[in-house]
């Protein structure tokens, strides 16, 4: 991943072959970032979506192979109050040669060609905690 810090966050790119969500979750761990957004495009090669079904408490996760095009990465930072460690929550649509879009969940992906992003950080932390009821980490405002 390669990065240059702007005014309220950085500017990334994630390279062919890197793992979106770990290095995003490394580059957060490594900068020390208390919270943020995150914005992005690009491409991936694969990618595991899913949709969190609140009756089951888990989520339904689906793969996808092959060119897959990035319409758009959305997404925040916090952190686990349980563990202390970094939780990058994003979702994603991608589209494959059909043009026709699926959207989810953002569990892994791996790059292909690029991924292009923006992330705006903010200064106060902010921490995830487990809801047993519905089986959710929500964050704590």
């Amino acid at each position: 991943m390669k990065s240059r810090e702007v005014k309220d966050g950085y500017l990334i790119r994630l390279e062919k072959g890197e793992k979106v969500i770990a290095s995003l979750t490394q580059f957060v761990k490594q900068n020390n970032i208390p919270a943020g957004f995150i914005t992005g495009m690009g491409a991936f090669a694969e990618a595991t979506l899913g949709i969190f079904e609140p009756e089951k408490k888990e989520y339904f996760k689906k793969e996808f192979r092959g060119d897959l095009e990035v319409g758009n990465l959305t997404g925040n930072i916090s952190w686990l109050e349980e563990t202390g460690e970094p939780f990058v929550h994003a979702h994603v649509t991608i589209a494959d040669h059909s043009l026709c879009g699926c959207t989810g969940h953002l569990f892994e992906a791996i790059v292909s060609v690029t991924l292009e992003g923006y992330i705006k950080t903010f200064k106060e932390k902010l921490n995830r905690k487990r809801d047993p009821e519905m089986g959710f980490n929500f964050w704590q405002l």
